[in-house]
């Protein structure tokens, strides 16, 4: 009996204790403690550190452990606190530090609509069933709402985004020092996206005293898809967005224009200054030995189409050709001219004869802006530019094109590396981006330092020719816009930063360009001739050679004149016309 009796109590004992020990020996799958610590600081932007430990919840991480982090729209939903809906809500991280059992781990951020994800460690791996620590450190920017009469922010800790049950979750707001608690008005929740479920049961959800004075709340028991988010708001007054915010998260970028900028510094220095103009008398002749076009590419650095006009001019002028104007077109028609004449030529303008008539006596020529004339026009700038630059390159003026390179050459190199580097949203295209950027900027740039402005002033002085210009700048605006454009596409997926960067290099260099132009001794002494010769033309023969109708009206001593004033936009009759109609098919510049 006795042995019988000790036996019915071992087993009535294991029966009373089985049910215990099980319940102890219990662990919750999934997220059994959250904790995010948020601190706002004096400058609007926020300091985050989450705290998050997992246990038993491979079955919610069979991909690897990632964390939604609580920026994404579907975070900041609610439209009483963020306003409409919004694919980019505007807000950015900036990850300080990431952490899995108390050692250092990689991670990966998603860009575009998955900016918001970070997968820590190896991805495609499933997580084991053992217990985990993960935690993370971040700052966020543009996620407070500031502005009287009072600033708030909203935050959904845990994020609606989060597939595993969350056993303990604690959210702490830490506001500055000088925020008193008694202006702070909080709202705490636990639901999903839409607040429409509710607590499970058993759920809890309170206030926890904190003796630093942090906002704490803590809840139990929070399902999946389910967050605790506080809306916190004070007296407007005590966040204080610094002016130049946008720029504070890469503002380095800006280091490396800083570096182009300093270098044509030195290279301005090392140059020396432009040798001393000397005195300016009036010339009544030009200077010697040099042509129409050669005197605009001495004086401007530039073969463009007013040189072209300045070449058909002269070839009027000596009896090579006959110019005939009707209905925007110019009909060129050879002329018998003896040897002598052929002789005196310019080599670019015997050149561009031969090429004129090579198929026929005549030809026909338009300026309009189709692929057609603009190749076939450009072909004979392009010709001329290369009899210029065989007699005159670096002759009489040096653009230092070699340090130019150089710096041209230093900015793609920094461009490279920032764009292979870059983090953000959206970092898509941002590498053929940059460097359609930087070629069209300087290109486009180039073509209106040494074109378009000139071109814009000889209109705006003649009151004509507006309608002409248009297509070519219509062409121009076009490109602006697209660069613009990419630059905000860049702005919004990059950084402000990185868009304001590209548009300094691009400033830079077309802003030293012109700086690190020299004239060499004869070049000065060409210059100072020139200058007087245009005196002359402007002050003596401006109002004869405006009232010249075409070269067959002329005197024979002012006949001689005229490409030499279109050549320096003196002439404002038909030649200057011929000029407008082509200035802008091709531009060369001295290299």
């Amino acid at each position: 009996m006795r042995s019988s009796a000790s036996i019915a109590a071992i087993f009535l004992a294991a029966l009373s204790l089985g049910p215990a020990a099980k319940a102890d020996s219990y662990i919750p799958a999934g997220i059994t403690f959250f904790r995010a610590d948020v601190t706002v600081r004096e400058d609007a932007a926020l300091e985050v550190r989450e705290e998050i430990t997992v246990d038993h919840a491979a079955s919610f991480y069979k991909y690897g452990f990632h964390r939604d982090l609580p920026i994404s729209p579907n975070d900041h939903w609610d439209p009483r606190y963020v306003g409409a809906f919004k694919p980019d809500n505007g807000i950015r991280v900036d990850i300080l530090e990431v952490t899995e059992d108390g050692l250092p781990a990689s991670y990966k951020q998603g860009s575009g609509y998955t900016y918001h994800q970070i997968y820590i460690g190896k991805r495609g791996v499933p997580l084991d069933d053992g217990e985990h620590h993960f935690l993370l450190h971040y700052t966020v920017d543009f996620a407070l709402t500031t502005g009287a009469p009072r600033d708030q922010l909203y935050w959904n800790a845990i994020g609606v985004n989060c597939y595993a049950p969350v056993a303990e979750a604690i959210l702490a707001i830490h506001l500055p020092s000088t925020i008193s608690n008694e202006n702070v008005q909080v709202e705490p929740r636990v639901a999903s996206q839409g607040g429409h479920s509710k607590l499970l049961p058993g759920s809890t959800l309170e206030r926890a005293d904190d003796a630093s004075g942090a906002i704490v709340y803590r809840a139990t028991n929070v399902a999946a898809r389910q967050s605790l988010s506080l809306v916190v708001n004070w007296p407007s007054g005590y966040i204080r967005e610094t002016k130049y915010r946008h720029l504070r998260r890469d503002g380095w970028t800006l280091a490396a224009p800083c570096v182009v900028f300093l270098y044509y510094l030195i290279a301005w220095f090392r140059i020396g200054p432009d040798p001393k103009p000397g005195s300016v008398q009036a010339r009544y002749e030009p200077p010697e030995g040099l042509s129409p076009a050669g005197i605009r590419y001495i004086a401007s650095g530039t073969t463009d189409g007013r040189s072209f006009a300045a070449v058909i001019a002269q070839l009027a002028v000596r009896g090579c050709l006959r110019v005939e104007a009707a209905n925007g077109k110019y009909k060129f028609s050879q002329l018998m001219s003896d040897r002598a004449t052929q002789a005196a030529l310019a080599p670019e303008e015997a050149r561009c004869l031969g090429l004129l008539f090579e198929d026929g006596p005549s030809v026909e020529l338009t300026p309009a802006m189709d692929e057609r004339n603009a190749a076939q026009n450009g072909r004979y700038v392009f010709h001329i530019h290369e009899e210029l630059a065989k007699q005159l390159s670096n002759k009489y003026f040096t653009r230092n094109s070699g340090t130019i390179a150089l710096g041209v050459l230093m900015t793609l190199f920094f461009a490279s590396i920032l764009a292979a580097t870059t983090s953000g949203r959206d970092t898509t295209g941002a590498y053929m981006f940059t460097f359609w950027i930087l070629f069209c900027g300087l290109m486009i740039g180039m073509m209106i330092e040494v074109s378009f402005l000139s071109a814009w002033r000889t209109v705006a002085r003649a009151g004509t020719g507006w309608i002409k210009m248009l297509p070519g700048t219509l062409a121009v605006a076009v490109f602006l816009g697209i660069i613009g454009f990419l630059l905000k596409k860049l702005a919004e997926g990059v950084s402000l930063s990185y868009a304001v960067m590209l548009v300094a290099f691009l400033l830079i260099n077309l802003g030293w360009a012109p700086f690190l132009k020299r004239k060499t001794p004869l070049g000065r002494q060409v210059f100072d001739e020139i200058a007087g010769f245009r005196q002359f033309l402007e002050k003596v023969e401006q109002d004869q050679l405006n009232r010249l109708g075409g070269p067959g009206a002329a005197s024979q001593n002012l006949e001689k004149l005229i490409p030499y004033a279109i050549a320096l936009e003196v002439k404002e009759a038909w030649g200057d016309q011929l000029a407008q109609a082509f200035f802008a098919t091709t531009v060369f510049t001295e290299q």
